[in-house]
């Protein structure tokens, strides 16, 4: 994390970008965002890549699929942002599974991929996260970042049981839950920067929750405490609430 001094400092959190499926508009009111923002510290949530080449169930036409756009642009993507914190969601994990496997010349590739990343981070000092329960949670303030573990309706809930009070990605949803208790402890689910609709998911009205957006706010780095705003596209529109106002 960056040596900050000052009581309050910003923070930025995206995930889901997926690569070649990413959004390009909401891309790109994103990078306008941080550039206006200018956040202290600057956390990437975790799929930044879509490798659906390399998933376990991939189809015999998605195997056959070049991965070098999609690699291209997480990489591209990863240099412009420049993160400092960079936790590896469950998508971009397949680069890394498929190094460890014994795919052959595939597995070779995929390597090289998992050096050049790892490079990448260490020349812009970015701390890499694995795609782990406890091992790929960052924490800011009394604030934890993470990837995400849970699925469906329940998956904000499930992360304020587990984990308390943090920010995650991996359902493309924006949500929120909140569990009561003498201490803070709510989830939010803060949506997605790739394509809403894609090839796997068009017939899937379950997918209509889905929203692009993103979390940034504020932390006390004396006290912990912080606020969030959530970033969100309402029928192509961006709604960015950003004010720092504390009354005794």
């Amino acid at each position: 994390m960056p040596n900050i001094t000052r009581r309050w400092v910003k923070f930025i959190v995206g995930s889901d970008v997926h690569g070649d499926m990413q959004d390009i508009a909401s891309n790109n009111v994103f990078f306008k965002f941080v550039d206006d923002f200018a956040p202290d510290i600057r956390v990437f949530a975790g799929d930044l890549w879509d490798f659906r080449c390399l998933r376990k169930g991939a189809s015999e036409e998605e195997r056959r699929e070049s991965m070098r756009k999609d690699y291209d642009a997480g990489v591209v993507w990863m240099n412009k942002f420049k993160p400092h914190h960079f936790l590896i969601g469950n998508h971009d994990s397949r680069l890394w599974e498929t190094a460890e496997s014994d795919r052959g010349a595939l597995s070779d590739y995929a390597q090289l991929g998992v050096i050049e990343v790892e490079k990448i981070a260490r020349d812009m000092k970015c701390k890499m996260y694995p795609y782990h329960k406890r091992d790929g949670v960052m924490r800011i303030g009394s604030l934890k970042v993470l990837h995400g573990f849970h699925c469906g309706v329940f998956a904000a809930r499930q992360t304020a049981l587990i984990y308390g009070s943090a920010l995650f990605g991996h359902t493309h949803v924006i949500d929120e839950h909140s569990i009561g208790g003498l201490d803070r402890r709510v989830a939010r689910n803060i949506g997605a920067l790739c394509q809403l609709d894609m090839q796997y998911n068009e017939r899937n009205p379950n997918t209509l929750r889905q929203a692009n957006g993103f979390a940034y706010g504020v932390v006390n780095m004396r006290t912990g405490r912080y606020h969030t705003w959530q970033a969100e596209s309402i029928d192509g529109n961006w709604i960015l609430p950003s004010d720092i106002v504390e009354y005794k």
